[in-house]
């Protein structure tokens, strides 16, 4: 039974393993600060407290109950930072559906599969940590009472495995991490059922950044960052060639 003594242990729960530097070994153009896990902690419980006082307005503004969303916004955070799936009838709906980066435009459906989806990044990250960002939340309710939210936080861990994309198995694509810390930002976006269970969901971050950020892609101003996006003329040249063969026959 999931309860607030629970939620407050994981709160004060350190996840990072290993060093953290105090700026990113990133290959973005600018130097980019790290959060570290002690300042990581604080936002986030400053977060819930914000968060909270947002719902009870929100709630007398609306003249609607929203306290649920608080109680679904800590068991959803304490499940994926202490790996726990037990409560996932409480959060999403059976036949949710979810899509981000790495689907390549497919939609994820139903529960399984988005848990599936979840831990290719704990895999490849194992100490990965969602936390989110102070006063960056926004939630809206419908005339027809639906309650969607967006979220942006950020993730932070140390990239030791190989990150699978769709469909997240042995067949899958992979980008391998080299080990480096990383830490991003992305943009969660949720729909919430009359049940109050996340029916639709997405995620949103920019790839080329998080690749940058981890040290796999390298810098904009490099030779070889230049190389790989010159290479873009090869196909683009093969397409048209056979369009002209087409338009000969």
């Amino acid at each position: 039974m999931f309860d607030e003594e629970m939620f407050q242990q994981a709160l004060n729960r350190p996840r990072l393993k290993g060093h953290v530097p105090r700026f990113l070994d990133s290959n973005r153009a600018e130097p980019i600060r790290v959060y570290q896990e002690p300042e990581l902690q604080a936002m986030t419980k400053q977060w819930f407290v914000d968060f909270d006082r947002k719902l009870e307005h929100y709630s007398t503004h609306f003249d609607t109950d929203l306290s649920w969303v608080m109680t679904w916004a800590k068991k959803y955070w304490w499940s994926f930072l202490v790996r726990d799936m037990d409560l996932n009838h409480e959060l999403y709906a059976p036949d949710i559906r979810y899509t981000d980066v790495t689907t390549f435009g497919r939609t994820i459906v139903g529960i399984d599969d988005f848990v599936t989806y979840n831990f290719a990044f704990f895999d490849a990250i194992p100490d990965w940590r969602y936390d989110p960002l102070p006063d960056q939340v926004y939630l809206d309710v419908t005339p027809e009472g639906t309650v969607r939210t967006v979220i942006r936080y950020i993730g932070s861990g140390h990239w030791t495995g190989p990150l699978r994309l769709y469909p997240y198995d042995e067949s899958a694509p992979c980008i391998y991490g080299n080990g480096r810390f990383i830490q991003a930002p992305a943009v969660d976006r949720y729909h919430f059922n009359a049940d109050g269970l996340m029916a639709e969901g997405e995620t949103l971050y920019d790839i080329l950044d998080g690749l940058q950020r981890g040290g796999v892609l390298p810098r904009d101003d490099s030779w070889l960052f230049h190389g790989m996006f010159a290479a873009s003329r090869i196909p683009v040249a093969a397409q048209a060639a056979w369009r002209r063969l087409r338009a000969k026959a």
